[in-house]
């Protein structure tokens, strides 16, 4: 049976283990890998042994952070194994699920525990640490870490701030509180410069990621309001302009800027079994439960879920049926 942890509870956790694995969901963002990276150099720091497995490869927008090149990819290095392993901590995980394949590598952990800020996350096997008032695991670990000040350095609060700005939308979002600014000014006494970590995730893309978007944006529709934006993107668009799954960073936020726009819906395929839903809304509208229509989820103005099938012939019904259930809740 899991319990729910405090925050001393998970750093005893953490202080007791020896050899720890850090882990977070598939297709890796930035709130997962640097959070990754900022505690793998804190629990290094103590003189645990640490490793951080993920099981897809670190995005390139991410690969300049300091101890990236530590992270292991089991869909790269299938051969990887580990004898023994004292904890695993899944990373802004809702689920089980969330992290794929690395599950085969530390299902025999002597702890796993997650540490997450979704609203329906899982508490995973031992227990957890969950706060849905946080924007980030970034902003988390400040309050599980006592007095974590005193395990940053520049590198560490390099990857916490990376942290923070790539889930509250550079400080867009709803969900970036006073205390986020807080810590914010806390890790620029480091010598963050938030120019240059701005510039390193979202100004280093590739020609592609611009040919994906012109393409995406020549492919958008609204309903008849105006007010929900979709856009599907079949397999052959991603032949024809090149594209990776990396490229698709930044589509939402450009779409976002859409005058009276309450909802982006985009589906995409990531490759001929599979596609992804993302959901971004404005103001009133529940991404979360959208999303959990289809066995998915998120936070509330930010969700996503993952289907079986084409979606050039299955998209245009997920649409049809998240624009009528939006409509029937009286969020548009």
């Amino acid at each position: 049976m899991t319990t729910a942890k405090n925050k001393l509870d998970v750093w005893s956790v953490f202080t007791g283990a020896e050899i720890v694995v850090l882990t977070t969901h598939v297709r890796p963002d930035g709130d997962g890998i640097a959070s990754e990276l900022a505690l793998y150099r804190i629990l290094t720091s103590l003189g645990k042994k640490v490793f951080v497995l993920n099981q897809d490869k670190t995005p390139d927008m991410y690969a300049w952070l300091p101890d990236a090149q530590k992270i292991v990819s089991v869909k790269e290095n299938s051969d990887f194994h580990l004898q023994s392993i004292d904890l695993s901590v899944l990373l802004d995980c809702s689920s089980r699920d969330r992290i794929g394949s690395v599950y085969d590598s530390i299902k025999h952990s002597k702890t796993i525990i997650s540490i997450d800020h979704h609203k329906d996350s899982d508490c995973f096997r031992d227990g957890c640490h969950i706060d849905t008032r946080a924007s980030s695991i970034g902003e988390l670990l400040f309050g599980v870490i006592p007095d974590i000040e005193k395990y940053i350095d520049h590198e560490v609060a390099t990857c916490l701030y990376a942290s923070i700005l790539t889930d509250t939308g550079s400080f867009a979002f709803s969900n970036t509180s006073k205390k986020v600014f807080q810590i914010a000014a806390k890790l620029m006494d480091y010598g963050v410069c938030p120019d240059h970590v701005f510039q390193m995730i979202y100004n280093q893309k590739k020609l592609t990621h611009f040919r994906l978007l012109s393409k995406a944006l020549e492919l958008m529709e609204t309903d008849e309001s105006g007010k929900i934006v979709y856009v599907i993107l079949p397999f052959t668009v991603y032949q024809e302009t090149g594209a990776g799954q990396e490229d698709n960073e930044g589509i939402l936020e450009v779409i976002r800027g859409l005058r009276n726009c309450e909802l982006i819906i985009m589906l995409r395929q990531l490759n001929r079994k599979s596609f992804k839903g993302s959901l971004r809304s404005i103001a009133r509208v529940n991404c979360n439960y959208l999303a959990r229509l289809y066995g998915g989820g998120g936070h509330l103005r930010a969700s996503g879920f993952v289907k079986e099938g084409d979606v050039y012939e299955v998209g245009p019904s997920i649409v049809e049926r998240i624009c009528r259930v939006v409509k029937e809740k009286g969020w548009v």
